[in-house]
């Protein structure tokens, strides 16, 4: 299911805009603090709410879906989660793994002339951190993230962000591609009408990227690098 890399370059040949993804196309964000403890210090936080909480909340490991699940509980469930998800991001923007290849992949399309954005589930704040401390914020023309106590219905795979990133590019979304790991990225990509491109490390990944509708599915961030003109 991987696709070729001449479809992948022809895909990326008239391609002015390259959006990423944070978490997985750029760095592995819960290498170090993992997304299960994580979510687990959540619930930690709400506890002294007395909160019942549903039992699919109680055995979440992802910690987004906490907080997508936060404003049903009402506000200050919605301000707890926020502001404790966005302390822990950071840390975890401390210890995050750099994706292999994915910097030299950001420098040579940005050398090539395109403009590029980061468009994420993740907080604005988690982003920069880790962009700037391994020397990439330069790269990126605008990030589109999690900005404090956004609506997270507004979260991919609603297109909010994407369309946040093409209005600052001042894009045309033909000529846009997202580099995303996971459906709902793929979803988001095809509800604004962009390219989308799939990054999986595995073959079960691979298949649910290309089902999503990806319009291409790599195993490698380096076959995104451009081919010499």
């Amino acid at each position: 299911m991987i696709s070729e890399p001449a479809h992948v370059h022809r895909l990326l040949a008239d391609v002015k805009h390259v959006l990423f993804d944070f978490d997985g196309p750029i760095c592995a964000i819960f290498a170090g603090l993992p997304a299960p403890t994580i979510a687990a210090t959540l619930r930690d936080y709400l506890a002294p709410l007395a909160l019942d909480l549903p039992p699919d909340i109680r055995a979440q490991v992802d910690p987004l879906e906490i907080l997508r699940y936060a404003p049903t509980a009402g506000p200050l469930v919605a301000e707890t989660v926020e502001a404790g998800l966005r302390g822990l991001e950071l840390q975890a923007a401390l210890t995050a793994t750099p994706t292999p290849g994915t910097a030299n992949v950001i420098k040579q399309l940005r050398t090539s002339g395109r403009r590029l954005a980061v468009v994420s589930n993740n907080s604005d704040a988690a982003i920069k951190t880790y962009t700037e401390n391994h020397g990439l914020l330069a790269y990126f023309d605008h990030i589109s993230a999690r900005a404090l106590f956004q609506d997270p219905a507004l979260l991919k795979p609603h297109p909010y962000l994407i369309n946040q990133a093409l209005n600052a590019l001042s894009a045309d979304p033909a000529l846009t591609i997202l580099i995303g790991d996971s459906v709902t990225d793929i979803e988001s990509a095809k509800t604004a009408e962009i390219l989308s491109i799939g990054y999986a490390n595995s073959t079960t990944k691979a298949q649910l990227l290309h089902n999503a509708g990806a319009n291409a599915v790599i195993s490698d961030m380096v076959q995104l690098i451009p081919l010499p003109t």
